[in-house]
């Protein structure tokens, strides 16, 4: 089971999954007909602060099943996002709903990471992970042999001052694999990987993870619509 706490990501799960949804908890300020097909428990506000993870509550609690980890095979994405030992949920959170925004189908995450169904990713990414295939991996370079068996041919790793750019290289959303390391510690050592890097001309030494997922990502977009 999984907690959703937060007006917005709750009507984002029951938008998405209600299937998934056992039941609600909420104030009697919140309009519970909403989110017509979930039994309620209604409780007053100060019951529910004691049961509220956030300092300024909104009032409404879903209790979700945790969707079926997908086992691995032929993905719908035209290239393959991988998240290597994120350790944030507030990063994994954001990445989540950049790639939801972006019409990634597929992430995935080593078993390393942050879980993606904590409170506070589900809070951070407004329950976009219940909108993606989450493929959890052990493993990086079996995975690169799985996904290169999927036909994503290609792997590119980020790396903040080395490789080609990201706006310039052809291939980087053609069947290809691209992989996000870990905040503090980048990524651990990918055999055939291909480096790539966002240009910088301020010279700072790196990005946030989650704001270099979503430069990346909405080249790809830029790609696709505009060509």
């Amino acid at each position: 089971m999984c907690i959703c706490e937060g007006v917005r990501a709750c009507k984002e799960l029951y938008t998405l999954r209600p299937n998934l949804i056992e039941f609600g908890i909420a104030t009697n300020e919140i309009d519970v007909s909403l989110f017509e097909s979930v039994s309620f428990f209604v409780i007053e506000k100060h019951i529910f602060e004691k049961l509220s993870a956030t300092v300024n509550t909104q009032g409404i609690i879903l209790i979700s099943k945790i969707p079926e980890c997908p086992v691995h095979e032929q993905a719908e994405s035209p290239f393959a996002l991988v998240l290597d030992s994120l350790s944030d949920p507030g990063n994994f959170g954001t990445i989540l709903r950049t790639c939801a925004s972006a019409g990634l189908k597929d992430v995935w995450y080593s078993a390393d990471s942050v879980d993606p169904y904590s409170e506070k990713t589900i809070r951070s990414a407004l329950s976009s992970q219940f909108a993606l295939n989450m493929h959890r991996y052990e493993d990086i370079n079996s995975l690169i042999l799985k996904l290169r068996s999927f036909g994503y041919d290609k792997v590119f790793r980020t790396e903040p001052a080395e490789g080609k750019s990201c706006f310039c290289e052809e291939k980087l959303f053609d069947k290809s694999v691209i992989i996000f390391g870990n905040e503090a510690n980048g990524i651990k050592e990918v055999d055939s990987s291909i480096p790539i890097n966002i240009p910088m001309p301020g010279k700072f030494e790196s990005l946030n993870v989650a704001q270099a997922v979503t430069v990346i990502l909405f080249e790809a977009v830029r790609r696709r619509v505009f060509g």
